[in-house]
């Protein structure tokens, strides 16, 4: 019990930390679709920005990279061996987030065809 709500609590610091440096940062929300996660979510589903909200799609990516590094610290918290933890920690973080990213991806563009359906029929 200790363990979840430690994980929660690395959740809910990673998500504010996200939360207070860039999305209320409204330079680097700006910047959004060229940071790292957001530019290949973007050019590997072919999305088209303009119909993205980037205060919502930036609070996506911070759920989910929050979310990533909470399951990761969880799972390796079990592991008491520090190289053995490291190694299970970078093998989980990859699968993790390809999964994750490739989530975000098809919900985007499911719902800019569907935005693009609603056009053409009005």
């Amino acid at each position: 019990m200790e363990r979840i709500i430690v994980t929660i609590i690395v959740f809910l610091f990673l998500y504010l930390l996200y939360f207070f440096t860039v999305i209320r940062n409204k330079k680097k929300l700006e910047d959004i679709y060229k940071s790292g996660q957001a530019s290949f979510i973007i050019k590997r589903y072919q999305l088209d920005v303009s119909k993205i909200n980037k205060k919502v799609f930036a609070q996506t990516i911070a759920l989910i990279n929050s979310f990533i590094i909470a399951i990761t610290f969880l799972i390796t918290d079990f592991i008491a061996n520090f190289i053995l933890k490291f190694l299970i920690g970078f093998i989980l973080l990859v699968p993790l987030i390809l999964f994750s990213y490739h989530m975000i991806g098809i919900y985007y563009k499911k719902k800019e065809v569907k935005k693009t359906c609603m056009i053409i029929k009005k």
